[in-house]
């Protein structure tokens, strides 16, 4: 008998043991996650805030529930300080798929004619400079239909900055490029040669504002060409380096996202699917032309079909070049056609 008490006694002892070591256990770990994540809020301390009214945003809410898919504004705001005012020269949507690891990334002209509210049918990029962030974010998703809700704004000059501490980017250049990017550049020395050219920041910047000997849409080709470089840039950084990265980074950006948010978005850089996929709008698959409305130039194209378009390749995976084509078509193309 006592036997059999000696052993219940032992079970509970070894239960309430167990128990024990699993709330030290889990004490420790929660005590490790709020250590890590007092460091990175330390790390982001230096990122200027600014809060939006999600009330005034026209969110769409029929994407709600729309899974892992994140919609965020990224803007180039043609400020030469750290004010964040001015027109929006680069007019971004990114979105991240946090369950597969895909970020898209799509450029909308700045001269794009659509309506703001309160101020009718305008440029794209007057919505930033007539009510700022909030009303920039509005007049994306009243015209594309879209559930943003945050925004991320770098200026031109900090973005020279962004670029020198990622040490630069390798861009092929062309002798008119070479020209035009000396031109307008701001400081520093100036290019000297073309073919694959290692720029600096302010050079890279000077590069992705060429507008002249081309036309918009190839701007905002050079803005992308930009970006990727330095998201294959960002793929080899040794993780060690984050901190610092990071540290540094963070006083350059305005941006309207908590830090909860940036670490759930950073984590998708850890899936093994992490890919980057870039257009724009207007592109080779949308009719589109220029107009001169009250002497002011225009970029004029269905914004309801690019709506349409842009919403196929973010929730569809439909390339732009795909768009409105029959599966029979797309089989022709790919040579999946059974032949008799």
């Amino acid at each position: 008998m006592k036997r059999k008490q000696t052993g219940k006694k032992k079970k509970r002892t070894l239960k309430g043991l167990y128990f024990k070591t699993l709330l030290i256990t889990l004490a420790i770990l929660l005590a490790l996650l709020a250590g890590a994540y007092a460091i990175f809020a330390d790390m982001l301390s230096g990122i200027k805030r600014t809060d939006v009214d999600e009330s005034q945003l026209a969110v769409n809410e029929d994407l709600a529930g729309n899974g892992k898919i994140t919609n965020i504004a990224l803007y180039g705001v043609s400020s030469r300080d750290d004010s964040y005012v001015g027109l929006s020269d680069s007019i971004m949507v990114v979105s991240v798929n946090g369950k597969t690891g895909q970020i898209k990334l799509v450029s909308i002209a700045r001269d794009t004619y659509v309506s703001v509210n309160g101020h009718g049918k305008t440029k794209l990029n007057h919505a930033y400079s007539y009510g700022g962030p909030e009303l920039a974010i509005r007049t994306l998703n009243e015209n594309f239909h879209l559930d943003i809700t945050d925004f991320v704004a770098v200026n031109f000059d900090t973005m020279a900055d962004v670029i020198d501490r990622m040490g630069g980017v390798d861009i092929e250049i062309t002798e008119k490029e070479r020209q035009q990017i000396n031109a307008y550049l701001l400081e520093g020395e100036p290019v000297t040669e073309t073919g694959l050219v290692h720029l600096n920041g302010p050079q890279a910047v000077s590069y992705s504002r060429i507008r002249k000997i081309d036309s918009d849409d190839v701007r905002t080709q050079r803005q992308r060409t930009v970006l990727q470089c330095l998201f294959e840039k960002a793929k080899t950084i040794s993780p060690l380096e984050y901190p610092s990265l990071i540290k540094d980074l963070s006083p350059m950006v305005e941006t309207s996202l908590t830090n909860q948010e940036i670490l759930s978005l950073a984590s998708v850089g850890a899936n093994p699917g992490l890919s980057l996929t870039m257009d724009a709008f207007p592109n080779d698959y949308i009719e589109s032309h220029g107009e001169t409305i009250s002497a002011v130039w225009y970029y004029i194209y269905d914004i309801e079909q690019a709506a349409d378009m842009l919403h196929q390749f973010i929730y569809e995976d439909v390339p732009f070049s795909d768009y409105g084509k029959t599966e029979e078509e797309l089989a022709a193309e790919s040579g999946d056609t059974q032949t008799e």
